[in-house]
């Protein structure tokens, strides 16, 4: 089995790379992003200590965590941002360990874990390889806002927040630049894949 981690800032386009690799080279996948929102959900391990840490303030009417209000403290103050990380990276890194011991046991050849902290997290010990997607600062901005319905300044706030994209690039094996088209995007992954067997 090889494991493949993918890293790369927010709305970058990993999720579109790991398709194609899902697609085109049987890749089996796994969306750390995903997994923290499952986790955050009423009765989630994430969910349940959010709200002893922050209060019931942070939550809606319906009794679900208001990722919006919870987004803007953790990006706008950085001991909570880094509470957040000391606590959810470990559990995250449980899942995706079962994970990873599931996808053996079924055999799989290629695994792709998403995980947008990748190096922040110091996960680097658990991948065979790692690829890192970036694209224009624009691109990504422009992303942010229509996906999160955020203001410019929010979505930039939210960017710098991360680790810079030239440090991601440079500590990554492979590096796919997102230009927003897929045709390209694919070329470069097939490139990337070029001779390999899983």
């Amino acid at each position: 089995m090889y494991i493949l981690g993918m890293t790369g800032g927010i709305s970058c386009g990993k999720s579109a790379v790991a398709e194609t690799l899902r697609r085109y080279a049987g890749a089996t996948t796994l969306d750390i992003d995903k997994v923290t929102r499952w986790l955050l959900e009423p009765g989630g391990e994430l969910f349940e200590i959010y709200v002893r840490h922050f209060g019931k303030y942070i939550l809606t009417r319906e009794g679900y965590l208001n990722r919006r209000l919870v987004g803007e403290i953790i990006f706008n103050h950085r001991d909570e941002r880094e509470w957040i990380n000391s606590v959810a990276h470990p559990i995250l890194l449980n899942k995706a360990r079962d994970f990873l011991v599931e996808c053996s046991e079924m055999g799989a050849g290629l695994v792709v874990l998403e995980v947008p902290l990748l190096f922040e997290a110091g996960w680097e010990f658990l991948f065979d390889e790692i690829w890192a997607v970036y694209t224009k600062r624009k691109f990504q901005i422009q992303r942010l806002m229509a996906r999160d319905k955020l203001t410019n300044q929010q979505a930039l706030t939210r960017i710098n927040a991360q680790m810079p994209r030239e440090e991601v690039c440079a500590r990554a094996d492979v590096v796919i630049r997102n230009v927003g088209n897929y045709v390209k995007v694919r070329r470069q992954v097939f490139r990337a894949l070029r001779g390999r067997k899983f």
